[in-house]
Order: C-alpha cells, then structure tokens, then sequence
C-alpha cells in the first residue's frame, strides 16, 4: 500500500511541475499578433494593406515560421486595378512571400508592424513597374 501511495504522490508532484514548466515557458515569451485593421491576428490567412477598401493585400498564407519577433510565410497578393473605376476594375495578382518582422509592445500585447511582400518568382509585382517588393508598417491604434 505504501509502494502504490508513493507512486501516486510521485506521479502528482511530476504532473504538477510538468504543469508548471509549461506554463512558464509559454509565459516568458508571448505570443506576437499582427494588426490586420484593428483586429489582433495571431497567423493570419490573410492581411489588408489599406482598410479603408481593402485594394490590395495577401490571401490564402500558409506560415512556413511564426516566432515572437518575426514570420514567413507564402500567399496571394492581390491588388484591385481601378480600370475604368474602382468600383469596376478587376484584380491582378502575384505568387508571393510574405515577411512580418519589427516586434513592438503595445496595448497589452506584441505585434509584428513590419510588412514585406515580394513575388516568389522575382518578377514586378502588378502596378509597380519597377520593383519586386513592397512593404508597410501597420498602425499603433490596434487593440
């Protein structure tokens, strides 16, 4: 009886500090968000570049890497050509990477602001007649 008590009292204390490992491995490093129109993202399948209409920005990312302070990933980046109008124009697209980087401490949490997007296949991307790569920094006003 004594044997099977031991074991119990062993067992709990090694599932207590297990427990506790856990818990404080994940609380020294907390997870990082991004900012996709004031709504915090933690691997998002999609990010906005201009909330406002939503003209362009990356779908369908598949994360390859998500740390604190940095993520890669792949996707489709879509912009919305304003030919004849806005209202009427259609999309152009491009095969691209996405980086997330610049980790900042605010409103409670860390978000990645940094926002790099170039085409995988290293041609222009549509609408930029002479670069491969874009980028933006998300905004501070995020919740």
């Amino acid at each position: 009886m004594n044997k099977i008590f031991g074991s119990i009292v062993s067992i709990t204390l090694l599932a207590l500090f297990a427990s506790f490992m856990t818990t404080n491995a994940s609380a020294a490093t907390p997870p990082s968000y991004f900012n996709d129109c004031g709504i915090p993202e933690y691997k998002p399948d999609a990010i906005t570049q201009y909330c406002a209409d939503a003209g362009n920005g990356v779908i369908r990312i598949k994360w390859s890497s998500w740390t604190s302070t940095r993520a890669v990933g792949t996707g489709s980046y879509y912009l919305k050509l304003c030919d004849p109008n806005c209202a009427d124009g259609k999309l152009a697209w491009a095969k691209v990477k996405v980086v997330l980087s610049g980790p900042k401490f605010t409103h409670g949490k860390r978000y990645l602001m940094n926002v790099t997007v170039s085409s995988i296949n290293g041609k222009t991307l549509p609408e930029e007649p002479r670069t491969n790569i874009i980028g933006w920094v998300t905004d501070y006003w995020m919740g």
